[in-house]
């Protein structure tokens, strides 16, 4: 079993930080939403409450991956990391078009009780502060070895506590002016303006996610990179038969078949495909290469001296 190092430890640190103090304001937050019905506020709870389900199961994810529990997957468990990337825009996404449908429909609000007024103003006052106060672990976080839950959680709290200061304003305006028409259009307007923010993030992190989740291809710059590596060994094998790539969360898997004439020695082989695999290893950081020899007579007949296959089992 692996021992999390100081750096792991900082990241499972940064997020449970962030899911304490969600959980904190959402019980409270959920009950004053239900009784005055603000529609900034609801953005902000469904905001909240659907991606503290995540974070939770982030953090589960995290401590499988810093004590080695994953170790059944060859491939790491990048692709999860953007499942759930994946998961919080999608849920963004379904939380914002649900706050659009809401401030659509027909509404004839009320000014707010004095006790109700000031327990929202100080409720979503403690949720910008629970939204910011993780930043500054979560930013140090990404700094070490960034992972895509992190840097996730991250990007979906910037856009919590951005919307957070439009809901200050909002309700703050509803409680300093208990004018119906001035609390309506406060009201809608920041509800509009979380599920703005909801749309964009959440979009972003869909679109992030959906090329790893389909093997797309490393990109152009990285693709010149193999091939440069491969030009460089261009006259110490045969054939080369084939390259595959992809990317697995921040892993670049890179597969290569190289072809040797039968005659040539396991020692001499095994020089030019560790060289190979060294050389891009330098040129790729935390790349995961394979370096496959075949003999060149079983190499496909007519095939090409280059074939590109972008996408590994």
């Amino acid at each position: 079993m692996r021992v999390p190092t100081k750096a792991d430890l900082q990241k499972e640190r940064a997020i449970l930080i962030a899911v304490l103090l969600d959980f904190s304001v959402f019980v409270p937050y959920a009950v004053t939403v239900s009784h005055i019905g603000s529609l900034a506020m609801l953005a902000e709870i469904l905001r909240g409450g659907l991606l503290l389900l995540v974070e939770g199961a982030a953090l589960l994810a995290l401590r499988s991956v810093h004590r080695g529990r994953t170790y059944f997957y060859d491939f790491g468990i990048g692709k999860l990391e953007r499942m759930f990337s994946a998961a919080i825009g999608a849920l963004l996404l379904l939380a914002a078009v649900f706050v659009l449908v809401k401030v659509l429909q027909p509404s004839d609000a009320e000014p707010l009780p004095p006790a109700w007024a000031a327990i929202a103003m100080g409720l979503v006052v403690y949720n910008l502060f629970t939204n910011i106060a993780p930043l500054p672990p979560l930013w140090r976080a990404t700094r070490e070895g960034t992972s895509i839950i992190v840097l996730s959680q991250f990007r979906a709290r910037i856009a919590k506590a951005l919307a957070s200061v439009t809901v200050v304003v909002c309700v703050a305006l509803d409680v300093l002016l208990p004018d119906t028409k001035v609390a309506r259009v406060a009201d809608d307007f920041g509800g509009l303006v979380g599920a703005a923010f909801m749309l964009v993030v959440g979009g972003r992190m869909i679109s992030e996610a959906l090329p790893d989740l389909l093997d797309r291809a490393l990109a152009e710059p990285v693709q010149m990179k193999v091939n440069t590596a491969l030009a460089a060994f261009f006259d110490q094998y045969e054939q080369l038969i084939g390259v595959r790539t992809r990317k697995s969360g921040n892993v670049a898997h890179v597969e290569i078949t190289v072809a040797f004439a039968p005659t040539r020695t396991i020692a001499d082989v095994s020089a030019v495909t560790e060289g190979l695999r060294h050389a891009l290893k330098a040129a790729i950081p935390d790349a995961d290469v394979v370096v496959i020899a075949a003999s060149y007579e079983e190499a496909p007949s007519g095939a090409a001296n280059s074939t590109q296959d972008h996408a590994l089992p």
